[in-house]
């Protein structure tokens, strides 16, 4: 089967649809990780109701490039139960685990999508890494940033051995003050990948201050600017 690329604003990437009124899952965690060695991970998915969830779990390999993202079928990662059938109130954990004993050396990154039978309902995805164990390395970020500021666009370089998730992206201008850009999940940047981001224009060009998003972590991290100001350009997803 051929790659899938997603451009824009996808809900896929993003990890759930708009929520309708019957059978929204509640998924934990919401970031799955693998050890670099064989080893296996649960997944818990619990349906608070009102009505049934009947639907298939699927794993696919994920990459990125600059304004789209990709995803294709895998077979490296093997979950148990496949099909799901959740009466309302029931919880179901879900095993996920590595076909192959060998480690790995890098970190491989994968969206675990459940898609409902009934159409009408959500449809989710939740991101899933193996390796790059903790003590291994960090996200290394940085801006890239050139251009006009009628049409600015942030774009972020990974150059760690690790993914980053990043929250609460904001703009610090040069008098200190700071603006929110992008509340709560901004999006994930994988390792030795870059993203871009749309941003407000701003009559500055966000020329002389920074930016700086919370990572998984939980520390706020300062992402340092290679070139002063924003590249014009297209959006892409997050």
């Amino acid at each position: 089967m051929p790659p899938r690329w997603l451009p824009g604003l996808s809900a896929l990437v993003l990890g759930v649809l708009p929520a309708l009124p019957a059978a929204a899952l509640e998924l934990l965690p919401t970031t799955l990780q693998l050890p670099a060695a064989a080893s296996r991970t649960e997944l818990w998915v619990h349906n608070p109701g009102p009505a049934p969830w009947h639907g298939r779990l699927q794993i696919w390999a994920w990459d990125q490039q600059t304004s789209a993202e990709r995803l294709q079928p895998s077979d490296q990662i093997i979950a148990s139960p496949t099909v799901i059938e959740l009466p309302a109130g029931a919880r179901q954990r879900v095993w996920l685990l590595p076909r192959t004993s060998m480690p790995v050396a890098a970190e491989q990154a994968y969206r675990v999508l459940l898609t409902p039978d009934d159409h009408r309902q959500p449809r989710y995805s939740l991101p899933l890494f193996r390796g790059g164990d903790s003590g291994h390395g960090r996200p290394r970020l940085w801006v890239e940033a050139t251009g006009s500021a009628a049409q600015p666009v942030l774009r972020l370089h990974n150059g760690g051995e690790r993914y980053a998730r990043l929250s609460d992206l904001a703009y610090q201008d040069a008098q200190g003050q700071q603006h929110l850009l992008l509340p709560g999940l901004a999006g994930y940047v994988l390792a030795a990948r870059d993203r871009q981001w749309l941003l407000p224009a701003r009559a500055d060009g966000y020329r002389g201050g920074r930016f700086q998003a919370r990572l998984q972590d939980g520390q706020v991290q300062v992402l340092p600017a290679h070139s002063p100001p924003i590249a014009a350009g297209a959006p892409s997803g997050l």
